[in-house]
């Protein structure tokens, strides 16, 4: 049986997900997941294909996982305003786009789409969306411009402690530019709310290995490499997973056979014109296997915590939060929340 670069493997699903071969694509997400169960770049393409799939509520729930371990990913906060929208929650569906916005703030689509959904709020389009200061933060540090960025990022924060995707950014920021002691604090900041946090947790790895502290970074590099098995093979040549060679990490290729999931589906307009493409009829009620059937697809009410637990049967050990609680989860045994981040002041 053929073995392939799970880097590879991920590309061919996305592939898949933009061809409308959308059955196939979850096929082999669930078989990646079966061997690598905590991979954040498969799950962000489970949720991708779901969301493409019009399976809101499936989508909801795996995309607002990928978001407790990247705050700042743009396809999931892009995923999480639509199907906000589809549910009539105009607040929350223009904070994720403002959260993609500021992720891509040149990205016309994304633009027209917020001011779009401005409109449909507020009954009246803004002619130009103004530049927050995330959105500026992010430009300085695209520029490389550190300290710029992080004046930029300490003052949105005083304004929005929870933002959860400018303490990453900021983690950053104060590693780039030296200042360990300060990034290491940010990164247990964040580690304390968002315990798979993914650059807090490589950050915090490399923060102790480099003062040669591996003992207290060994369970954190575990658990960067449950998130991205190519952690696993960074040496002293290879300091970062991108310097990793894509075939260090394999494994046997699903042999999916064509119609066993049923027929490929249509696209609509209105996806295309934010580069996503979206078909077929919503199939949220198919059975699911075991390993997946846990995640909580029933999502809590907003005036519920958005990382508050599953009403809806009792998650596996991976992925618990505490019950019962309506505040975000300060332990570390679970992968993703069951609730992302859509209503922390939308």
């Amino acid at each position: 049986m053929a073995r392939i670069a799970v880097r590879v493997y991920n590309n061919e699903i996305n592939d898949l997900i933009d061809h409308g071969q959308i059955d196939e694509a979850i096929a082999h997400c669930r078989h990646i997941l079966q061997t690598y169960s905590k991979h954040v770049e498969t799950y962000r393409m489970l949720g991708k294909a779901y969301l493409e799939e019009q399976r809101y509520g499936d989508a909801a729930d795996i995309l607002q996982r990928v978001l407790s371990s990247i705050p700042e990913d743009f396809i999931s906060q892009v995923g999480m305003s639509i199907i906000r929208e589809d549910e009539g929650n105009m607040d929350a569906a223009i904070y994720h786009m403002e959260r993609a916005f500021e992720t891509q703030p040149s990205n016309h689509a994304i633009q027209d789409e917020l001011r779009r959904l401005y409109g449909r709020r507020d009954g009246l389009e803004p002619n130009k969306i103004r530049l927050t200061r995330g959105a500026l933060a992010r430009m300085y540090a695209h520029g490389n411009l550190h300290d710029q960025a992080i004046a930029e990022l300490l003052a949105a924060l005083s304004e929005d402690p929870q933002r959860h995707d400018l303490l990453v950014l900021l983690a950053n920021m104060y590693y780039h530019s030296m200042k360990k002691v300060e990034a290491a604090e940010t990164c247990t900041k964040i580690l304390e709310k968002l315990p798979y946090c993914l650059v807090a947790t490589s950050l915090l790895v490399k923060i102790l290995e480099e003062s040669n502290r591996e003992e207290e970074a060994k369970p954190f590099r575990e658990r960067w490499e449950e998130l991205d098995p190519y952690a696993a093979q960074i040496d002293s040549n290879t300091h970062d997973t991108e310097f990793v060679p894509d075939q260090a990490v394999t494994l046997i290729r699903l042999d999916w056979e064509p119609g066993a999931y049923g027929e490929e589906k249509g696209q609509p307009a209105w996806a295309s014109s934010l580069g996503i493409s979206i078909g077929g009829e919503d199939r949220s009620a198919e059975a699911v296997p075991d390993w997946l059937s846990d995640t909580g697809a029933d999502q809590p009410e907003p005036s519920e915590s958005p990382f508050g637990g599953s009403e809806e049967g009792e998650a596996p050990d991976w992925m618990a939060t505490p019950s019962g609680s309506n505040e975000q989860p300060e332990d570390d045994l679970g992968l993703f929340p069951s609730e992302g981040e859509e209503e922390v002041k939308p």
